[in-house]
């Protein structure tokens, strides 16, 4: 059990030791999960009692069940009604044509000398329409004791619930706070809600028999705290000094030059479409956090499945166990991936994901006889940090430290060095480069391992985007030849270039393999994901133990990772969460002609929630210095943008608001007239 330090005096006798104290108790609590179960059991130990919870739903889980796990030995009297859904009684009953009436269940209160009744979620839970929790309490004739959490809001809840009792004239025999002293709430609920409280139960990790009873004997003993007199603090000091000087004495930031970069921006929090930083400045988060956060910051569907996932199972193994957030994923990925893909690997962030790609059909090529495979992949291509993702990217100053070391990739012409995929420069390119393609795929047969494409745009070659013809012949060409090929999906998957993945629509492809990772948790947790055909998954079958795929994480597969992708594909699964994508797109294509109608900005395209444009004579290259200008400004008047060289992108949350945009907007307006000769 976790040990609490308190400078406040162990001598607190809890009023539940007293003989005298009312020979039956019912308990309710603030809400579900605030600790019932664990505050019966304590109750039983103490008191030797019985134990009665009359309406019992999901009987999976049964919390009579919890409660002799805790306090072996208790005797436990059987509900008066039993429901198959874990949900509200009145929906469980409905599901299941019952009737709850609480005048009914009232009549089966066992007779016990001492009986401890625990009630279902919260006071006011419904049982029927026009009955609810409280109604059976007044039925059973029962003292009250209000369980609550003793964290933030526990003084609303235990008010609200204490009026609630006294209102239908129920008496209130006192409160039991569950959890870590929060302030002063206990005195609090103590002195405004003319209350007792009974006892703090602590955290008790990890729950089982002994920990209880460690806890109860310490209760007996006197050697627990009087929670009204806990100490108060809420949480500690925070450490003196500037939080950017205490940065740059112990962080390396990803992809900065120290001797050269700007302060970072102090960030304390983040909603919506907007940043927040240490000072409360409020700062527009124009390129989604590393183009992760779809969704917008912090959304609540997504932080309530963490949470709840948290209780049940946080991390596990994944080399030999499996667990349902992960197959309920796959599941669910798989219905919406284009293409005739069964498989799914999961790994850690998009440069795992492609790396697992790449060696997955290095793997099977080799098996199947090519003793050393090709790879081959765009000009410009960029998948990831990692040595084989370095390799199927080009060569850059990302990589040039490390390029001794890289194994050969075929390059393969880029169609989109025009930048706008609609224009009849890029569509000619497109034929060109097919053509190219074609010739390289009849010279290489036999040879190739597998292609690996960013479908529809580059995104770090500085937002280039090509037409979906190039994308088709690529797919019409290896089905041809054979030749597996990779959809790069990390990048614009889940909404991005407004439909759910680049490579979805008509006509249909055909990759071995798509990558997934950034937008795929809403921005909230590191994961990626490798799908791939049966028929890669299945080159892997053999006795021969040393054909396994050797490649793994310790994180992979995490729960909460899975909860949260899960929760992510709920919101993308909202109706109008591809309309607005494109409502998006319409509204930045209207405020990128007008900037370009007052500054001579040139390569203006957007696609679904991407725009992009180059400064005037961008000389190119990611160490181009001019749109560094461009950010810094433009971040003294609240938005964050990150531009790729001279290669200004914008890539805002799908939450964002149209006055949110259009500030936006006006920051790069002010920006290129204060900084663009």
């Amino acid at each position: 059990m976790n040990s609490e330090s308190t400078s406040a005096s162990l001598s607190f006798r809890s009023p539940l030791l007293d003989p005298e104290f009312a020979p039956h108790l019912f308990l309710t609590g603030t809400g579900t999960g605030v600790g019932k179960t664990v505050a019966c059991a304590v109750l039983c130990r103490l008191r030797e009692a019985e134990y009665w919870k009359p309406i019992q739903s999901g009987t999976a889980e049964q919390d009579s069940h919890t409660l002799l796990e805790l306090a072996p030995g208790t005797p436990v009297h059987f509900p008066a009604v039993t429901l198959q859904e874990p949900a509200s009684p009145h929906f469980s009953a409905e599901l299941e044509g019952v009737m709850l009436d609480a005048a009914e269940i009232a009549e089966g209160k066992p007779e016990g000398y001492f009986t401890v009744t625990e009630g279902a979620g919260g006071l006011l839970v419904p049982l029927n329409g026009r009955e609810t929790m409280a109604d059976l309490a007044k039925h059973l004739a029962m003292p009250v004791v209000i369980v609550a959490p003793s964290t933030l809001g526990a003084i609303n809840h235990t008010l609200l619930t204490l009026e609630a009792l006294r209102s239908r004239g129920i008496p209130v025999a006192g409160v039991i706070l569950s959890g870590p002293a929060h302030g002063s709430n206990a005195r609090a609920i103590r002195d405004m809600g003319r209350t007792e409280i009974l006892l703090r139960i602590p955290e008790i990790f990890p729950l089982d028999t002994a920990a209880l009873d460690s806890f109860c004997h310490k209760v007996e003993a006197g050697e627990v705290a009087d929670p009204c007199d806990e100490p108060t603090p809420l949480a500690p000091k925070a450490p003196e000094g500037d939080l950017v000087e205490r940065s740059a004495k112990v962080i390396w930031h990803p992809y900065a030059q120290h001797a050269t970069m700007p302060d970072p921006l102090a960030v304390a929090g983040a909603h919506g479409a907007n940043l927040i930083t240490q000072s409360g400045q409020k700062v527009f988060d124009a390129v989604s956090s590393w183009w992760v956060t779809g969704h917008g910051h912090g959304h609540p569907r997504v932080a309530r499945a963490i949470g709840e996932q948290a209780f049940k199972l946080e991390q596990v193994i994944f080399s030999g166990c499996t667990h349902e957030p992960a197959v309920r994923l796959a599941e669910r990925l798989l219905e919406h991936l284009p293409g005739k893909l069964s498989r799914i690997f999961y790994s850690d962030n998009g440069s795992t994901a492609t790396e697992v790609a790449i060696k997955a059909l290095v793997q099977k090529a080799r098996a199947a006889g090519i003793e050393r495979p090709r790879v081959a992949a765009l000009s410009g291509a960029y998948h990831g940090d990692t040595f084989g993702a370095m390799a199927a990217s080009d060569r850059s100053p990302f990589t040039a430290p490390f390029d001794p070391y890289l194994f050969e990739v075929d390059r393969l012409p880029t169609p989109g060095g025009c930048h706008d995929p609609r224009s009849p420069e890029a569509q000619a390119r497109a034929v060109l480069a097919l053509e190219g393609f074609a010739s390289w795929a009849c010279a290489r047969r036999g040879e190739i391992a597998g292609v690996i494409v960013e479908p529809l745009v580059q995104g770090s070659e500085g937002m280039r985007m090509y037409p979906r013809g190039y994308l088709e012949g690529i797919d019409r060409i290896c089905q041809e030849e054979g030749i597996d090929w990779i959809a790069d999906e990390v990048f614009t998957g889940f909404g991005r270039t407004g439909q759910m993945f680049a490579c979805s629509g008509e006509p249909a492809l055909h990759p071995a393999a798509i990558c997934l990772s950034k937008g795929l948790t809403a921005g909230f947790l590191p994961m990626g994901v490798t799908a791939f055909r049966e028929d890669v998954f299945a080159s892997f079958l053999s006795q021969d133990r040393s054909r396994t795929f050797f490649h793994g994480h310790s994180y992979t597969a995490n729960p909460l990772g899975c909860a949260a992708a899960l929760a992510g594909l709920d919101l993308c699964e909202d109706p109008d969460y591809l309309p607005r994508m494109m409502r998006l797109e319409s509204a930045q294509e209207q405020l990128l002609a007008d900037l370009a109608s007052r500054h001579p900005i040139t390569g203006m395209r957007t696609l679904g929630g991407i725009a992009a444009f180059e400064l005037p004579d961008a000389p190119g290259g990611y160490l181009a210095t001019r749109g560094q200008a461009i950010a810094a400004h433009c971040r003294t008047l609240g938005a964050l943008v990150r531009p790729l060289g001279d290669t200004l992108y914008l890539l805002p949350p799908f939450c964002s608001r149209r006055n949110e945009l259009t500030g936006l907007y006006s920051a790069l307006n002010s920006a290129l007239e204060a900084l663009t000769p």
